[in-house]
């Protein structure tokens, strides 16, 4: 149970240092949760009684996910265009200058 209760701390340890250092507070919480969660999840199915005994896996583990998923995350965005920011509006300059009257 104490692993248990190690591995959610390290998940939320890693993702709250994540959150503190963001600008983007929402995609730090996505990616913080669940890159620590499957780094824990794949060192346990890779090796569980390393990661039941020795105390220091678990927080490796979800640092290494947290890392892993990141850099995924930045290839994706730099590969597509659908993160990009919406572009700012363009000033309408048509209607700056309106005449009133005949001109002579």
């Amino acid at each position: 149970m104490t692993t248990i209760i190690n591995a959610l701390l390290a998940v939320a340890v890693v993702t709250g240092a994540l959150v503190a250092t963001s600008l983007d507070r929402r995609v730090a919480v996505l990616l913080g949760a669940a890159g620590s969660t499957a780094g824990n999840f794949l060192t346990w199915l890779v090796a569980p009684g390393a990661w039941a005994q020795v105390p220091l896996v678990p927080w490796l583990a979800a640092a290494a996910g947290t890392v892993a998923l990141i850099a995924l995350w930045s290839a994706t965005r730099l590969w597509s265009g659908i993160f990009e920011p919406p572009r700012a509006p363009r000033d309408d300059d048509t209607a700056a200058l309106v005449t009133v009257g005949a001109e002579s």
